[in-house]
């Protein structure tokens, strides 16, 4: 009898074992569908401009949805640190208290932009 004990305990721990990798194996494909899920929601967000404007191509302020315009993609390859000056509309407000702290990383990227710009 010990035995078969010996034999149904084997299997439960086998089963518990192989139980444990599922639900592992689940747990990281649901959060790796989170998080493309995430991206792919970030990237849709829209973004608005917030650095110096830049005459027929971007105003100070404007929002775009579904990405760029084609102007303001070309400027972003001539001047890659325009893009930190887009911003997600959900980080607007704290980008602009950002922006107007003397001396704050947006700050300096800003003055940065409106100097390479003239």
């Amino acid at each position: 009898m010990s035995s078969k004990k010996s034999k149904a305990t084997a299997e439960a721990v086998e089963t518990m074992a192989a139980t444990d990798e599922i639900t592992q194996e689940v747990t990281e494909e649901v959060t790796e569908a989170v998080e493309e899920a995430t991206e792919e929601a970030e990237s849709t967000e829209a973004v608005a401009y917030i650095g110096p404007s830049i005459k027929f191509v971007a105003t100070h302020g404007t929002v775009y949805n579904n990405g760029l315009p084609r102007d303001l993609a070309k400027k972003v390859e001539e001047i890659p640190m325009i893009k930190g000056l887009l911003i997600p509309i959900s980080k607007l407000a704290v980008s602009y208290v950002q922006l107007a702290t003397e001396g704050s990383a947006l700050n300096n990227l800003y003055n940065a932009v409106a100097e390479k710009l003239k």
